[in-house]
């Protein structure tokens, strides 16, 4: 071992046992003042009666309920406005893309405005706005609601639709749509596969089969009875209501996000050869065709890391439904659990460490679907090729 090596295998251990010892500091603190205040140190709690309310849950839940009930609600609450406003800021993001690309100045402008407007504004700023202003100002009042037909109610305190309840068949039902789902991603790889190796075929039928499977299931075996939003003197005695709390947060996330994924669509459509597009033009593909075929498939070489990042951002940032009480992980488990029962290095891991995991997996996801899509070349820098 030569005097470099050395001299490094010193600095590590030093920053690693100065570490450990600032661990160890902080750990013996945290249980000589927990010890202290009588509080005990482990998970037991969440077998405890929880006792308080949550104004919205996709699981049944009672004031009898545990404590570890309430984390499943809020983790639930949680994915649920991560993947609404993944789907909805993707979406929105690529279209807003598009729009600076264009060549109407009008619509490259309005993207323009829409951009630079949105991105500025602090994300929390958002979601007080979409709440405080637009859906507790714009929308009537309970007695008032916009209501279409009988099966859809808008008003002050959110939207309310019909509810569902399971019969004797929904797990076959559950069962057959997963089913269908796996299916059609089958097909598509194998359509890829196919391509590769020169061979055409029109899949679509089948895929469009196995979509409409569990339409035709669901209309003959009827696995879910569907019960009317009945509207009584102060509240909706069936149907389920979405709470404009959820909307916030989707909404104020959603556009806040589109707006740095606008960019990114902008900027790596922008580095595709354009001989790439010359190409197309002269073989006479039309301008959608090349969008479709040629530009994007090769656009999303740069394209997808950077947006799995702002999926990440946008999922951390639904803690902050927090400042409009919408009953999250952050606010459920890290707020009112937490208060009362006092366990905070409990609470605050279990918390951070569920953020870690949807994090961690959303990006194990994207990376899959990268390499699934990307037939990257060249040579790829190696570890030794870091001067550390």
């Amino acid at each position: 071992m030569n005097k470099t090596q050395s001299r490094n295998l010193m600095i590590q251990t030093g920053i690693i046992a100065l570490i450990l010892g600032l661990f160890l500091f902080f750990g013996f603190n945290y249980i000589e003042n927990i010890t202290k205040r009588n509080i005990g140190i482990g998970f037991g709690f969440m077998n405890d009666t929880a006792g308080f309310s949550i104004s919205q849950t996709l699981i049944s839940y009672t004031e009898a309920d545990t404590f570890g009930r309430t984390f499943v609600i809020g983790l639930l609450n949680t994915l649920l406005a991560s993947f609404i406003g993944i789907i909805l800021t993707t979406a929105l993001g690529f279209i807003v893309g598009l729009m600076r690309l264009s060549s109407n100045k009008l619509i490259s402008i309005t993207a323009l405005a829409y951009v630079e407007a949105l991105r500025n504004i602090p994300p929390l700023l958002h979601v007080l706005f979409w709440y405080q202003v637009v859906f507790l100002n714009v929308l009537p009042p309970f007695k008032e609601s916009f209501k279409v037909g009988e099966w859809l109610y808008i008003n002050v305190r959110g939207i309310t639709i019909p509810s569902f309840i399971p019969q004797e068949n929904a797990h076959s039902y559950s069962l057959l749509v997963f089913i269908c789902i796996i299916a059609v991603i089958y097909i598509s790889v194998m359509k890829k596969k196919l391509v590769l190796r020169g061979v055409h075929k029109r899949l679509w039928p089948l895929q469009l089969a196995f979509v409409l499977i569990p339409v035709a299931a669901a209309w003959l075996l009827k696995p879910y009875d569907m019960v009317l939003p009945q509207i009584t003197k102060f509240k909706f005695s069936s149907g389920m209501t979405m709470r404009p709390e959820l909307f916030s947060v989707v909404v104020a996330l959603s556009t806040y996000t589109s707006t740095y994924i606008s960019e990114i669509v902008r900027s790596s459509i922008l580095s595709v050869p354009k001989g790439q597009l010359e190409a197309a033009k002269s073989l006479g593909f039309p301008s959608w065709r090349r969008l479709q075929l040629i530009i994007i498939p090769q656009a999303l070489r740069t394209m997808i890391p950077p947006v799995t990042n702002q999926y990440l951002n946008l999922i951390k940032n639904t803690s902050l439904g927090m400042a409009v009480a919408y009953p999250d992980l952050t606010s459920v488990f890290a707020g009112t659990t937490l208060n009362q029962t006092g366990r905070a290095l409990e609470v605050m891991s279990l918390v951070m460490i569920t953020y870690l995991s949807i994090s961690l997996v959303t990006s194990m996801l994207m990376n899959w679907y990268n390499k699934a899509i990307i037939n990257r070349k060249g040579e790829m820098i190696s570890k030794e090729d870091i001067p550390l």
